[in-house]
């Protein structure tokens, strides 16, 4: 029994994951956090209706109710893949209209229904088990944290849809556990495993779970050779018929990259690549050695080569894209990455770059960006910190002497990229105590081939002399478009606004976008709305769809969704005057401050472990494997205290102390950066189990004190807990952009120092204030047997 539960757990955290990486195929990074947030409100709405409605979930015993809804959670898995892939929300990067609205519309309701049926799985073992609480949490979470670690290698096998019929399997599994003793069960789980494995054999060989890309191109005119799905993204590669253009194209997710047509031995220049602005800094050093992050569809890496440079180091984030260009498009491409004197890795740009310790005449930073949700928590790993003052003390810090940093932004996107980039490189100069960094950077501007105005950095450590500002004004006009920004002018634009400033640090702060230089703690170099703005009209964003915007109003959405599933069984418990008394407010928001807490840590413990680890899937993995893992260790563990005041918030005071001294102490161990992985591995695995075997122990003993004080109110609690973690979803992110991720650790803290006062000031059994009694559960016509291992 406690085996089935793990496995529907682990189904749905990896429904959660698989979910967001499907959606972040068909709209910009933006939405996908929403994935996440769905999945979350489902879970909890099903064990509120459990509470409301119980007769609607019960027939038969305990055992037979889980198998049924277990069966029905894996007949949803299966079938919502093949309406799924038909919903084109792609025009909700430009435009919002009807269609648009229903598809989204669409895709909440096929991301909820499932959670809905695994949250009544759940909350039915909950509640009818609560007497061992411990050992059934405990395994509810375990079965999560296996999840968390299996599904990323599972990515990499393929399509997302197919991927989530797949699942159906798992969880009709379980299904087949909960009922191993009820025949009808067990045929009920054997009819949805053999669909599911006629739909994968299906999908094969026809494109019934195929999903179309919706980029909005003219695909009679294309040919697309490759479709790639990774933990990151979703890679396609498109060639024009004969060869006839310049260039191919390199999709992943909603990013475009273009992949320069190579003809056999050629090495394309400038002018065929379309970089000439950043072709200058190989012009300003000596011969050496270069480093490339990100080298997308190959044209930074081209260009390197093409100025004569013989060690060109890549690190390119993303396996699938380098696959793509020098496999799928390897007769065209000229095989980039793959090229003599090209030598590749895979990984964060900032992670390696820290354990080297290398120097470069040029290190290029081409349009590497993170528009794309990566397949952890949405929203939450949007960014990889590449674009903070510390990632660029980092890059100066391997420059050789006359070492030039190159970055290209453009000019307006989601902001004023370039601009927020020229602040940066000022404020990373000035902390490394550059007295007059306006004199080590100029901005060079220019047009990319598809006709974006983009603007350059060229900066370095020490001041440009005036004979090379003359260069590079020469080169400027020859290669680009002219100056935006250098020593002495000229100044063009928001640059001159920026010459003009008594210094970046004014300059920013009275700017009409944020384009103050992210830090580590708040990361979000593409977010530039300040909280006052939001809902505003701002020139800023080439979208329609301001992600701020959508956000914040998510967020109101979502905060009012959780305080109707909070009040609304109060409501009909009233009109229904039944017997048993209803829980009270104050000890529902107990399991509320617990569901804010936990989901909010988990954010930032998954954000603050990506650089250390080294690559964001890792740190999805590592850090939720633990975590959950821990936590169920430590929800074992509360079997053996009883559940008394002192008990109850002694460890309460633990976990606000921990995540306190965590919100400071995790981000140093970035300074472990060069220790092997597995040495890495461990540390994060130690650095957490504290945090989470004393967060594990906080749920079951207060399920224990709730049900004894109202027996039939456990699946509220456990769905109150439930709905709050869907508005931490969203909460964390929205705190962390505007206020940084030390202070999303602390509200978590203080999520936790609010249920530790109501555990100091809150009713308590009156039996006895050291111990609740056990007691077999009250709830209506479900038998409980102790929970088993089948």
């Amino acid at each position: 029994m406690l085996a089935a539960l793990g496995l529907v757990t682990g189904c749905t955290l990896a429904f959660q994951v698989i979910f967001t990486r499907l959606v972040a195929t068909v709209l910009a990074y933006h939405f996908s956090f929403l994935a996440i947030s769905l999945a979350l409100l489902g879970t909890g709405a099903g064990a509120l209706m459990l509470y409301l409605w119980p007769e609607w979930f019960e027939r038969g015993d305990l055992e037979a109710s889980l198998a049924r809804w277990a069966t029905i959670y894996a007949a949803l898995l299966v079938l919502i893949p093949f309406p799924l892939v038909h919903i084109d929300l792609s025009q909700g990067t430009s435009a919002v209209d009807g269609g648009f609205v229903l598809g989204l519309l669409g895709v909440c309701v096929l991301a909820t229904l499932p959670s809905f049926a695994a949250g009544v799985v759940v909350a039915l073992a909950i509640r009818g088990y609560t007497q061992w609480i411990g050992p059934v949490y405990a395994w509810d979470l375990m079965g999560a944290g296996i999840g968390a670690l299996i599904v990323v290698p599972v990515l990499w096998l393929g399509p997302a849809p197919v991927l989530l019929v797949a699942l159906g399997i798992v969880a009709a599994t379980a299904a087949g556990l909960f009922g191993f003793r009820h025949q009808r069960a067990r045929i009920g789980a054997g009819i949805v495993i053999v669909v599911a494995v006629g739909a994968i054999l299906l999908s094969s060989v026809s494109s019934v779970l195929y999903l179309p890309p919706h980029y909005g191109l003219a695909t009679k005119k294309l040919v697309q050779v490759a479709d790639r799905w990774t933990p990151l993204a979703r890679v396609l590669g498109y060639e024009f018929p004969g060869n006839k253009a310049p260039f191919a194209g390199l999709f992943y997710d909603r990013v475009y990259a273009p992949v320069k047509v190579v003809q056999p031995g050629e090495i394309p220049d400038w002018r065929a690549l379309g970089t000439g602005p950043q072709s200058i800094a190989y012009k300003m050093t000596d011969p050496g050695r270069v480093l490339v992050i990100g080298g997308g569809g190959g044209r930074d890496i081209w260009n390197a080569l093409s100025e004569g440079e013989k060690r060109v180091d890549v690190i390119e984030l993303n396996e699938g894209i380098r696959q793509v260009v020098d496999i799928d498009l390897a007769k065209i491409s000229g095989r980039p990455y793959s090229h003599p004197g090209v030598h590749t890795t895979i990984g964060d740009g900032r992670s390696v770059l820290s354990r080297s310790d290398a120097k470069y005449k040029v290190i290029h930073l081409g349009f590497t960006d993170t528009l794309s949700a990566s397949a952890a928590q949405g929203y939450a790993l949007s960014e990889n910190s590449l674009y903070t003052v510390e990632a660029f003390a980092e890059y100066f810090d391997h420059l050789a002497p006359n070492g030039v940093l190159d970055v290209s932004r453009l000019r307006k996107l989601v902001g004023k990229e370039a601009l927020r980039a020229t602040v940066l490189t000022l404020a990373a100069l000035k902390q490394r105590g550059v007295d007059h960094p306006e004199r080590n950077v100029v901005v060079v501007r220019g047009t990319d081939i598809l006709g974006e105005q983009y603007g350059t950095i060229l900066a370095r450590l020490r001041p440009w002399t005036a004979s090379e500002l003359t260069d590079i004004k020469q080169l400027a006009a020859t290669r680009g478009e002219g100056i935006a920004y250098a020593p002495g002018g000229p100044y063009f634009a928001e640059w001159a606004d920026l010459a003009k400033a008594d210094g970046f640090r004014s300059f920013c702060e009275g700017y009409s976008l944020n384009v103050c230089p992210p830090t580590d703690n708040k990361p979000f170099f593409f977010n530039m709305q300040r909280l006052s703005q939001i809902g505003q009209e701002d020139k800023g964003f080439i979208y329609n769809t301001d992600p701020s915007t959508l956000l914040m109003v998510t967020l109101g959405i979502l905060a009012g969704l959780s305080l109707l599933g909070f009040v609304l069984p109060l409501v009909v418990h009233r009109m229904r005057k039944a017997a048993d008394p209803a829980p009270s407010v104050g000890a529902l928001t107990y399991f509320a401050a617990l569901g804010l807490g936990f989901l909010l840590l988990e954010i930032v413990l998954i954000q603050r472990f990506v650089l250390f680890l080294g690559f964001p899937t890792y740190a999805l993995s590592v850090v939720l494997f633990s975590l959950l893992v821990f936590t169920g260790i430590g929800s074992m563990l509360s079997s053996r205290l009883r559940a008394a005041r002192r008990t109850l918030a002694t460890v309460l005071g633990i976990a606000v102390v921990l995540i306190v001294i965590g919100s400071w102490a995790l981000p140093e161990l970035n300074g472990l950066i060069t220790l092997p992985f597995s040495t890495r591995v461990v540390i994060a695995i130690v650095s957490l189990a504290p945090a989470g075997l004393v967060l594990g122990i906080c749920m079951p003993l207060g399920l224990r004190r709730f049900q004894a004080l109202w027996p039939t109110g456990v699946a509220y609690a456990w769905g109150v807990n439930g709905i709050a973690s869907v508005l931490a979803s969203v909460l964390g992110i929205a705190i962390a952009i505007n206020f940084g991720f030390r202070t999303a650790s602390l509200a978590a803290a203080g999520c936790y120092a609010f249920a530790l006062v109501h555990a100091l000031v809150g009713r308590w059994p009156s039996t006895s204030e050291s111990a609740v009694p056990v007691t077999a559960t009250a709830e209506v016509s479900l038998s409980a047997p102790e929970p088993s291992i089948p």
